[in-house]
C-alpha cells in the first residue's frame, strides 16, 4: 500500500503545477458536496417540472449549455425578427433555477475569508494553478494574496477583460514582485462569462463579486461560462464551444512542466478528458492529497498516473498543516 506522506516532508519538491478538484471547495464549505448543481437544484425545490421538461428536451443536465443554447437562439429568431416569447420564459426559468441554486449553496465570503490567507499563501509557491471549480474561492485568494503582497503576484492572463493570446508573457515577474502565479480554469468559473462580443471576465465593480455577477445574469448583460455536468465527452464539447476553455485545455494543461500537485481531484471518469490532456506531456513527478488514509483512492490514482507516463507519484495527508486552508503552525518565539 502507498505512504500516506505529510505535506511539510515533500513541498520542497514541488513548486511546477498545482490542479484543484472539488475536495478544495468542499474543504472549505460543505455545501459544496453534492453530486452535481443540477441535483442539488432539484433538493432545494429550485426546479420546476416545466424546467426540468427543458433540460430533458436538450439531453443534458448542464446549466451553461442550456442557458447557452437558449440564449442563441434568442439572439438569432430576434434578428430575423422572428417571435422569441416561449424561448425567453424558457431562458428566464432556467436562470432563475440556477441563479437560487448559486445562491443558496456558495460559501459567503465572511465565511472563506479566514481561509483565504492559508490558500494564497499555498498557491503562491507554484507556478501555475489549475482549478476545475466553478467557485470563486481561488479568485477571492488570489485578490487577497495580491492586495497582502502589495504586488501583482496572482495572474489570470485576463487584460481589459479579455483572455491574452500570449498568456505566457505573464509568468514573467511585475516590477517589484520576486514571482509569479498564473491561474486558470478549464472548466469555466463563475467569474467568467459569455456576451454578445465573445467571452471575457466578470468586472468586479463596487459590490460583492458572487452579488455582481448573479445580477449581470439577471439584467442578461452576460451568461455564464462554466462546465459544471456531464461525461467526459460531453464536458470536451462543451470546452470546444469556447475560445477560453479551448485555450487552457490545449495549452496550459500540457504546460505544467516537471512537478505536479493534486488536491482534492477524485480523478473519476467524468474527467477522464483531464487526465488525457496531462498525459500528452505528462509531469515527471506528482503528488496526491489523501483524505482520511484513502487507500483504495491512492492505488488507482497511483495506476491511472502510471497509465499516462508519470515517473513518481507520492501521497499527502489532506489534512497536513501547510497545504491549501490548513495553516501552518506559528513559528517559535526566540527568547535571547
Amino acid at each position: 500500500m502507498p505512504d500516506i506522506l505529510d505535506w511539510k516532508d515533500i513541498e520542497a519538491d514541488f513548486t511546477d503545477g498545482l490542479l484543484l478538484g472539488n475536495g478544495a471547495s468542499i474543504a472549505l464549505h460543505k455545501g459544496f458536496g453534492y453530486a452535481s448543481l443540477y441535483s442539488e437544484a432539484v433538493n432545494r425545490g429550485f426546479i420546476t417540472p416545466q424546467v426540468a421538461k427543458i433540460f430533458r428536451q436538450f439531453g443534458v443536465n448542464d446549466f451553461e449549455e442550456v442557458l447557452r443554447k437558449l440564449w442563441h437562439t434568442k439572439l438569432v429568431l430576434n434578428a430575423l425578427d422572428l417571435p422569441f416569447v416561449r424561448v425567453q420564459e424558457a431562458y428566464t426559468e432556467v436562470r432563475a433555477a440556477l441563479i437560487a441554486t448559486v445562491r443558496a449553496s456558495h460559501i459567503t465570503p465572511r465565511d472563506a475569508e479566514p481561509h483565504l490567507p492559508h490558500i494564497y499563501e499555498f498557491m503562491k509557491r507554484f507556478q501555475t494553478v489549475v482549478s476545475l471549480n466553478y467557485d470563486l474561492i481561488v479568485y477571492w485568494a488570489a485578490q487577497l494574496g495580491n492586495d497582502q503582497l502589495g504586488v501583482t503576484w496572482f495572474k489570470d492572463a485576463f487584460q481589459t477583460g479579455q483572455f491574452s493570446e500570449d498568456w505566457q508573457q505573464f509568468r514573467r515577474p511585475y516590477r517589484a514582485a520576486e514571482g509569479a502565479t498564473l491561474y486558470f480554469y478549464p472548466h469555466g468559473n463563475l467569474a467568467l462569462k459569455r456576451t454578445q462580443n465573445g467571452e471575457g471576465k466578470v468586472d468586479r465593480g463596487n459590490g460583492p463579486l458572487l452579488e455582481t455577477i448573479l445580477r449581470q445574469w439577471e439584467s442578461e448583460i452576460c451568461v455564464p461560462l462554466f462546465v459544471c455536468e456531464g461525461t467526459t465527452h460531453h464536458k470536451k464539447d462543451s470546452i470546444r464551444s469556447s475560445s477560453y476553455l479551448q485555450r487552457v485545455f490545449s495549452e496550459v494543461l500540457p504546460d505544467i512542466q516537471e512537478s505536479l500537485v493534486i488536491y482534492g481531484w477524485s480523478m473519476s471518469e467524468q474527467d477522464q478528458h483531464i487526465v488525457d490532456k496531462l498525459g500528452q506531456r505528462p509531469p515527471r513527478r506528482v503528488a496526491i492529497s489523501v483524505r482520511n488514509g484513502n487507500q483504495p483512492f491512492a492505488v488507482t490514482a497511483e495506476r491511472i498516473l502510471e497509465t499516462i507516463g508519470v515517473e513518481e507519484v507520492v501521497f499527502f495527508d489532506s489534512a497536513s498543516e501547510g497545504c491549501w486552508n490548513n495553516p501552518r503552525p506559528p513559528r517559535p518565539r526566540l527568547f535571547w
